[in-house]
């Protein structure tokens, strides 16, 4: 029982170091920060069209969810 709940405590502490030591990817486009994001065109909850480039001058949050259907 004792060697048991040590082995567990080695292997915890082991993952969690190495889920420490990852390194996390580099920006994918990073010259793009601060920039004007570029136009585009999708249909909202009730079907309307939207558009980015209707909103300039505005605050505008996107926000993408990845739903499981």
């Amino acid at each position: 029982m004792r060697n048991t709940l040590f082995i567990a405590l080695v292997l915890l502490s082991l993952g969690c170091a190495l889920a420490q030591s990852g390194s996390y990817p580099k920006p994918q486009i990073p010259q793009a920060t601060g920039k004007p994001a570029s136009d585009f065109s999708l249909k909202d909850q009730d079907g309307a069209t939207f558009n980015l480039s209707e909103q300039r001058g505005t605050w505008v949050l996107l926000y993408f969810y990845r739903g499981y259907w």
